[in-house]
């Protein structure tokens, strides 16, 4: 693996620094250090076409909220780290990329948090497997899940329930195009797919070992998306086509310490002041016959 520090950062990057991780195969992904978060995945297609998988997303959440933070990144021979700091009450947090020849992102998070805070999601990539030359309703998505949270008025979490005979039936493929034009109330609370789903054999909460969880498939392009996380629940957001909007342009599935029910199936995970919590999460693009 190659490392490169962007200088002169282009538009999106203007204010921060960037970092580009290339692997034998001339994969490459672009990590910035505002939030944290990785801003282009340029990956071929089953004819060698490159283009870039990522669309706009929301920026990582910091460990200690109110408090003024700035995330700063640096080169280690296995990849990027970057490292945020928040205060004097020892909060901080820690991410390592590190991008491997098969095609494999892997993103390690390290916490600590200086005042008790619930766990959420930490990486939030948004994808369009295609590179943006078309939508992504034609997309087939299967997340191991037989059970998945419910939203009740307003969003608010208000159960977990089981996905056979829904929408949110991802156990086998599905395309996102045609589950969105279910007459489903869950999909017309949310707006679409913003659902958090229990992955199989961690009903009960916790982390557990890396494991493979969701995957996703482009038919036109070949690429394939491969999701590994040692969390207990994996958040899927898609849909609908916003308005304004010519089509479904990004789908995103991220690792979740929990699923936003409150319950003695699900109790609420607290990172306290001075504990540490690590969770690793592996992304990889690949092709398929």
């Amino acid at each position: 693996m190659t490392i490169h520090l962007i200088q002169g950062a282009p538009a999106p990057l203007a204010g921060e620094r960037a970092f580009m991780l290339e692997n034998a195969a001339g994969m490459t992904v672009t990590i910035g250090e505002r939030g944290a978060q990785p801003r282009a995945w340029h990956a071929p297609d089953r004819y060698g076409r490159m283009a870039d998988m990522l669309r706009a997303g929301p920026a990582a959440a910091a460990p200690a909220k109110g408090r003024a933070a700035r995330w700063e990144g640096r080169q280690t021979d296995t990849g990027v780290t970057l490292a945020l700091t928040s205060g004097g009450d020892g909060a901080g947090m820690l991410v390592h990329y590190r991008l491997d020849d098969d095609g494999a992102l892997t993103i390690e998070h390290q916490a600590v948090a200086g005042m008790p805070i619930p766990l959420a999601a930490l990486a939030h990539p948004s994808f369009n497997l295609s590179g943006g030359q078309a939508d992504v309703g034609d997309h087939m998505v299967q997340i191991d899940a037989d059970y998945f949270e419910e939203a009740g008025p307003g969003g608010v979490p208000a159960g977990v329930a089981a996905v056979g005979g829904t929408p949110f039936d991802f156990r086998q493929p599905a395309a996102i195009g045609p589950r969105l034009r279910w007459t489903d109330t869950q999909l017309h609370r949310a707006g679409g797919f913003d659902h958090c789903f229990c992955v199989r054999n961690h009903f009960a909460g916790g982390q557990g070992a890396l494991r493979e969880v969701a995957r996703v498939f482009d038919p036109a392009s070949g690429r394939r998306l491969q999701m590994y996380t040692t969390e207990a629940a994996v958040r899927f957001c898609s849909g609908p086509v916003p308005a304004g909007a010519q089509r479904l342009d990004a789908f995103r599935v991220e690792a979740r310490a929990r699923p936003g029910l409150m319950s003695a199936a699900w109790p609420r995970v607290m990172l306290l002041p001075g504990q540490v919590y690590r969770q690793t999460t592996v992304y990889r693009l690949s092709l398929q016959g």
